[in-house]
Formats: C-alpha cells, sequence, structure tokens
C-alpha cells in the first residue's frame, strides 16, 4: 500500500511528548502492579485478623499465604526462561 503525503493529516508528535507518552505509564502503572500483586495477599490477611474469615484452598492451605508464596513461584519460572511448569493458580 502506497501512501501519499496528503494521507498524513497529523504531525508526528514532538520528542518531549512522546517522552511522556512512556514515562508516565511506567511511573504510574509500575506502583500499581505492584500494590494490586500484593494487594489479594494484604486483604485477605487483614480480613483474616479482624472478622475471622480465613479462606483456604483446595488442600486445606490459607490462600492469603499461597498468595505471599506467588509472585516467588512466577520467578521461579522466570529463572528457568520458561522452562518450569508456569502456576496457573495460586
Amino acid at each position: 500500500m502506497v501512501s501519499s503525503p496528503d494521507s498524513h493529516t497529523t504531525a508526528d508528535p514532538s520528542f518531549s511528548e512522546r517522552l511522556v507518552r512512556v514515562v508516565v505509564p511506567i511511573v504510574v502503572f509500575a506502583p500499581v502492579t505492584v500494590f494490586l500483586g500484593y494487594g489479594g495477599w494484604i486483604l485477605l490477611t487483614a480480613t483474616a485478623a479482624l472478622v475471622d474469615y480465613d479462606p483456604e484452598t483446595e488442600t486445606g492451605e490459607p490462600l492469603r499465604e499461597r498468595l505471599l508464596a506467588w509472585p516467588e513461584r512466577n520467578r521461579a519460572v522466570m529463572r528457568t526462561n520458561g522452562r518450569a511448569e508456569l502456576p496457573v493458580r495460586p
């Protein structure tokens, strides 16, 4: 497909605008991702302490402990370049 010079009606964004478009998502989404990743464990721990509700897995292990171990299980898979079994569920 050939484009003519008239087909571009908008100018390319400046370098500073492109830089802002890259930096803002990194600065915003990285902390949000970390908070949400550990948020399940924090929420279940608070619920277990305050309301006396502590959900368990099929094996009887507290779900909050499985969620706390979840990031390390994912890191172990990354260390093997994806050759280890991927923990699909916490």
